[in-house]
């Protein structure tokens, strides 16, 4: 049997085991004091040539001869559960009821891993369905940006409209043929692949002075003025609307940054969208956005994944101890575990034996008897002698008092 991985795919090692497990369970619990809901989502879905990633699909062949694929994007998986499960999110003509849904889990697409290095992704985010109103995108952004937060790292959240572009062509009359291409040279912001387009596509040059515009509407909020200057329709002035209506709802917008030139996302996607960074870190993090008529009548949500984030955050390779404590007292230490405090079991009885597995594994501390020992050589924390004295210090207390209150 070999022991290689399929190429794209890998497994993970503890320390970075329950980071992402850390990770995943703050983001989650954070999401549910918002007031959004978890779901699960199987892995497995019927293949269908019109989803959003078909291309990218990892398809399978049922006992039946029927085509299957793995789940390759949470969005549309969430839509088809909502589709089953909340009939009345499919009227759009009734009154908008909100649900708010949140999703973590595995996703798999079939890419190049020279390219992208993984073809297996751990994702989790947040969908909020039934509403169209700036409100409701705003409150995304906020959530977008918490969860970087969460996980210490400072965001800058990339906010943009497609349906801005997209309306920018439709009263420039732009043929469909050279769409998709446009869009991908206002995404790049190549001003000069604009102009070509533009030219070969026949649209005169006052009808597409607006769009060879959009790929300078990139930075402080404050664009928003110069864009509404551009806008040459009531389409294209309604979605500036929306989006001052959006940005609106923040009293601090030093983190937000507008890219009205933001147009190549999936196909999906037909109102506001937004992505967030952090410093020095060039890759989103997150992203998502409005799909409002493409898989549902009123949609919003985004996804972050988590080996982005492992990458922006540089998690070390070195492994840190599985526990505080290693145990030769079963009753002290399932005390110490039920306070939340790791404590493994000592393989040898003899409490020198112990010590001496206690240094191999680097834990700090020996629990026998009900007392606490220090295990030599081995630091508490990375900080200078001083400062890591006073950590043993206090982390010895802190256990004590445990297993004082225990015994009391």
């Amino acid at each position: 049997m070999s022991a290689a991985l399929p190429e794209g795919v890998r497994a993970s090692l503890p320390a970075r085991a329950r980071a992402r497990h850390g990770w995943r369970d703050a983001l989650t619990h954070l999401y549910a004091s918002w007031g959004y809901q978890p779901v699960d989502l199987p892995a497995l879905e019927r293949y269908d040539p019109n989803h959003p990633r078909a291309a990218q699909a990892f398809k399978l062949t049922d006992r039946d001869g029927g085509l299957l694929a793995l789940r390759s994007d949470m969005t549309p998986a969430v839509a088809r559960l909502v589709q089953r499960t909340y009939p009345h999110l499919l009227d759009p003509e009734e009154a908008q009821r909100p649900v708010r849904l949140q999703v973590a889990g595995t996703v798999w697409q079939a890419i190049d891993p020279e390219v992208t290095r993984t073809r297996e992704f751990t994702q989790v985010g947040v969908e909020f369905i039934g509403v169209r109103d700036p409100r409701a995108d705003a409150e995304l952004i906020h959530l977008a940006r918490e969860s970087i937060r969460l996980v210490g790292l400072r965001p800058r959240v990339e906010v943009g409209n497609p349906g801005f572009v997209k309306a920018l062509m439709d009263e420039a009359d732009v043929p469909e043929a050279a769409r998709e291409r446009l869009a991908d040279a206002i995404d790049r912001k190549d001003v000069g692949d604009v102009r070509t387009v533009l030219e070969a596509a026949g649209v005169p040059e006052a009808r597409g002075a607006s769009l060879l515009a959009t790929p300078d509407l990139y930075g402080a909020t404050h664009l928003l003025r110069d864009a509404e200057r551009l806008a040459t329709g009531e389409a294209s002035s309604a979605a500036l609307a929306y989006l001052a209506g959006t940005l609106a709802e923040f009293d601090d917008e030093s983190e937000l940054l507008l890219d009205l030139g933001m147009a190549r996302r999936l196909s999906y996607y037909t109102g506001l969208t937004f992505r967030a960074y952090t410093l020095d870190y060039g890759q989103p993090l997150l992203g998502g956005g409005r799909y409002d008529g493409a898989l549902l009548p009123y949609a919003a949500g985004f996804s972050m994944g988590l080996e982005r984030l492992e990458s922006a955050l540089a998690l070390g390779a070195s492994e840190p101890p599985p526990a505080r404590v290693l145990s030769l007292d079963d009753d002290a230490a399932q005390r110490l575990r039920r306070a939340g405090i790791a404590v493994a079991r000592a393989i040898h009885a003899d409490p020198q034996a112990a010590h001496e597995e206690a240094k191999r594994l680097a834990i700090p501390w020996v629990l026998s008897g009900g007392a606490l020992t220090r295990t030599p050589g081995i630091p508490v924390s990375d900080e200078e002698a001083d400062l890591e004295r006073e950590d043993a210090e206090r982390e010895r207390a802190h256990l004590e008092s445990i297993l004082a209150d225990a015994n009391a």
